[in-house]
């Protein structure tokens, strides 16, 4: 069904009206098929744009030929004309028909717009079309009375049809409605699978007004934000999906009002301007601010203006998607919170070591970038870069004699360094939440021979990111100066990862590893130069770690 027009159902209930108020009997006993018949009476409506044609039976019988929308090629002047929602008596002299048929006609309304009531009365033949001789026009002349009655039942039934006709108009409407409805269903349902493949909160925005530009039938959807900012987001016959661009102030100016006011009362407002109409609504987000989002639509018949149920949906998706939108937001900012109160621990450890300052750093950046090239998938990389950033957090409680020690660690020394995986462990540990961060600082030193520690695990037996995190603590470690030597050159370091792959690292990270430094420093050397001074620089130093 389209939303506006007539459905095939009303058109069926329209016909059968006009059948049940029109009376055609059955012939007199004894009356062959060619005679004719009792007074019959048949009722039509016609001129609505709304409803296929609905000619009198009369009219369909005698001139017709059955055919409804043959009134202009086959019918009867008065018939055209009233086909054209117009009323001209003088085609029928002593208000007869060419046919002889007594005719009288009414103008109702069905449906919202103009049409005309037409009552066809006289005697009519079974059988092949008769000649106006042989029917109406040897009738006897209509009494007052007759006629008196005839209209009493034409008003009658006129204003029956008409009420026929606000029935099927409310419940056109209805079904409007309940399409619409159905379509906001649909887009809630849409969002829904759509936004759970999304983390942001301006995606999630440019999703949600690209649907209600849709559905609107906008070109697009305008968001003027509470911080100033405006975004324009493409709809049905815009820029396409996605599309999203700056808007001039000055396009705003006479909307300041309209947007005020939307602010102030949190309510969906129709609001004309500068021959278009406008419509605007609240789209809250965290801490109460309110972004107004509006379309706008040409003041033209064929376009039509903003309906109760454009203004029920604009309501229900922005207070939908301003829910979703708001704990996306919060999420963010916890995610934030979370990630500037990781990078202060990772601070307080480095101000311990000065010699390991941006260790975790660089350490947390070179997780990630070897977990994407092993091809993990993205929030799982997000949490292997923090475990990256974390790895060491143990070292807190590691005693700075024996941490910055500028000469070679005794055995005992060598011991209490060994505990920093198990105390970081402790430290997180009641952090419920960092399942895989856990296993990264714990078995971050474990080898796959398994002579590291603090458990001597051996090749799978060690989660993913414990491997991850000892290859590239070992390239750090290898490229930075220590208390007790100097820094490795970039070409000494890859080497001596090279000859320990499978013994002492992971040989399929090292080589992920490998292929994932290799493109960095190559496509962003500026930044390469930025986190790793220190590997560009000339081999210093000869000894081992």
């Amino acid at each position: 069904m389209r939303i506006g027009c007539p459905s095939a159902p009303d058109d069926l209930l329209l016909r059968d009206l006009v059948r049940g108020l029109s009376t055609l009997d059955r012939p007199a006993p004894g009356q062959g098929p060619t005679v004719c018949r009792a007074p019959t009476l048949s009722v039509g409506v016609l001129g609505n744009p709304a409803h296929t044609p609905q000619p009198p039976a009369h009219c369909l019988r005698v001139c017709l030929g059955a055919d409804p929308h043959a009134v202009a090629s086959r019918g009867c002047k008065f018939l055209a004309t009233a086909a054209r929602r117009e009323i001209d008596l003088t085609q029928l002299p002593d208000g007869r028909c060419p046919q002889g048929f007594a005719v009288t006609a009414r103008a109702t309304r069905l449906g919202g717009a103009e049409a005309v009531f037409v009552s066809v009365e006289g005697e009519i033949a079974e059988g092949p079309a008769p000649e106006p001789s042989t029917c109406g026009t040897a009738q006897e002349p209509r009494h007052a009375a007759d006629e008196s009655n005839l209209l009493g039942h034409v008003d009658t039934a006129a204003r029956l049809v008409q009420r026929v006709g606000e029935i099927l108009e409310e419940n056109s409407g209805f079904a409007d409605e309940v399409l619409q409805n159905y379509e906001q269903l649909n887009l809630i349902f849409d969002l829904t699978q759509q936004i759970a493949q999304v983390t942001e909160a301006r995606a999630i925005e440019e999703l949600l007004l690209q649907r209600v530009a849709r559905l609107l039938g906008s070109v697009a959807v305008t968001l003027a934000s509470a911080d100033g900012e405006c975004r324009v987001f493409g709809g049905a016959g815009g820029r396409g999906d996605g599309a999203v661009t700056d808007r001039p102030a000055t396009d705003l100016r006479s909307l300041k009002g309209l947007i005020d006011e939307i602010r102030r009362t949190r309510q969906v407002r129709v609001h004309e301007v500068e021959g278009r109409q406008i419509i605007a609504g609240p789209l809250v987000r965290l801490d109460g601010k309110v972004d107004v989002v509006f379309a706008d639509r040409a003041l033209e018949p064929a376009a039509g203006g903003f309906s109760s149920g454009d203004m029920m949906l604009v309501e229900s998706m922005l207070a939908f998607g301003g829910q979703i939108i708001t704990n996306t937001e919060m999420h963010e900012r916890l995610r934030r919170m979370s990630l500037e109160v990781t990078h202060a621990m990772v601070a307080a450890i480095d101000k311990k070591d000065h010699y390991t300052s941006g260790h975790s750093e660089r350490g947390g950046f070179l997780t990630r970038l070897t977990a994407q090239e092993l091809g993990v998938p993205l929030a799982e990389q997000q949490t292997m870069e923090w475990a990256g950033l974390l790895h060491d957090i143990g070292k807190i409680g590691i005693p700075e004699e024996i941490l910055c020690k500028p000469g070679k660690l005794t055995h005992e020394e060598f011991e209490v360094i060994k505990q920093h995986p198990r105390m970081g462990y402790e430290i997180l540990k009641p952090i419920a939440s960092l399942g895989v961060i856990l296993d990264g600082v714990l078995y971050h030193h474990e080898y796959p021979d398994g002579s590291g520690y603090p458990e001597g695990l051996k090749g799978d037996q060690i989660p993913l990111i414990a491997r991850i995190i000892h290859v590239v603590d070992t390239f750090d470690a290898l490229t930075s100066t220590r208390a007790y030597r100097q820094a490795f050159s970039l070409e000494r370091a890859l080497e001596i990862i090279r000859n320990e792959r499978g013994v002492r690292v992971d040989a399929e990270v090292a080589d992920a590893f490998f292929r994932a430094f290799e493109r960095y420093c190559r496509e962003e050397p500026e930044d390469f130069a930025a986190r790793f001074p220190a590997v560009i620089q000339p081999e210093k130093a000869h000894a081992e770690p």
